[in-house]
């Protein structure tokens, strides 16, 4: 009998050794941060200490959910026990927001490193955070870089995009060279752009007006050619009267340049008058 209860109670520590083995692998070491923290004034400082992070590994393989605690701060002492950011896979950190007054006001990031003895917030504070702790950040604490390839039709519409040409300028009117590239419009402050991309002096071309012209030419009957002063233009300018009556280009006469040509039934008779308005 006493033989069997020796085996049942080794069973049972053997039991409890095991169960005790599994709950403890993977526990993370703990490291302390205790301080006294003040302000600018010399008062100590009391209110809260929010604490945020996300989700990661600790050395020792343990997985840290992402969570959030609240640490009170009393006359400036804060003590906090936090499991080692600087060798956590993937990188991590934590986000402290020190409240007071019933208002945040400031926040810090920190990176905890293994330590046997306690650290003041001092060791732990970082200039520069290594990610923004707001968000998922790929849902394990560090950053997760995305390809551009990996946004479907991201490459085809940066593609489709003006970019930059190498006469690129800053304040300057943009136009788009032959090869779809943005530059900018050479020229002096007081030119003007043309819609071919160049520029030049503001008003354009000036046109001179032509009225009642009489066209040059002998008017016998069979004489179907006469001449103008200028070449038209544009060419829809032209309007050409024989004694008074506007005549239809194409149909009464046909014109090149600053020849008028008559058609056979339309041949001017001795006495008619031709007169001829246009624009050069």
């Amino acid at each position: 009998m006493f033989a069997r209860n020796i085996i049942r109670n080794g069973i049972r520590i053997g039991a409890a050794c095991a169960l005790f083995s599994i709950l403890a692998w993977g526990q993370p070491a703990l490291t302390t941060i205790s301080d006294v923290l003040f302000k600018a004034d010399g008062t100590r400082f009391n209110g809260l200490a929010q604490i945020t992070w996300l989700s990661f590994d600790s050395a020792s393989g343990a997985s840290i959910a992402q969570q959030a605690t609240t640490v009170r701060i009393i006359d400036g002492n804060i003590f906090v026990q936090l499991t080692p950011t600087s060798n956590a896979t993937p990188l991590a950190q934590y986000l402290v927001l020190y409240e007071s007054d019933g208002t945040i006001q400031f926040q810090e990031t920190w990176n905890v490193t293994p330590s046997t003895t306690p650290l003041r917030v001092r060791d732990v504070r970082t200039s520069q955070p290594l990610f923004p702790i707001s968000g998922s950040g790929g849902g394990a604490g560090g950053l997760t870089q995305i390809q551009e390839s990996d946004v479907t039709g991201l490459v085809a519409d940066l593609t489709a995009r003006a970019v930059k040409g190498p006469g690129f300028s800053n304040s300057r009117t943009a136009i788009i060279n032959d090869t779809g590239q943005i530059e900018g419009a050479v020229g002096t402050a007081t030119d003007c752009m043309h819609v071919d991309g160049t520029s030049g002096p503001c008003g354009g071309s000036t046109f001179n007006f032509v009225d009642g012209e009489s066209p040059g030419g002998v008017v016998d009957g069979s004489n179907l050619s006469f001449t103008l002063a200028n070449t038209p233009f544009p060419a829809t300018s032209l309007h050409l009267f024989r004694n008074g009556l506007m005549q239809k280009l194409g149909f009464d006469y046909t014109f090149s340049g600053v020849t008028v040509v008559f058609v056979t039934i339309a041949t001017p008779q001795p006495g008619d008058t031709i007169l001829a308005e246009y624009r050069h």
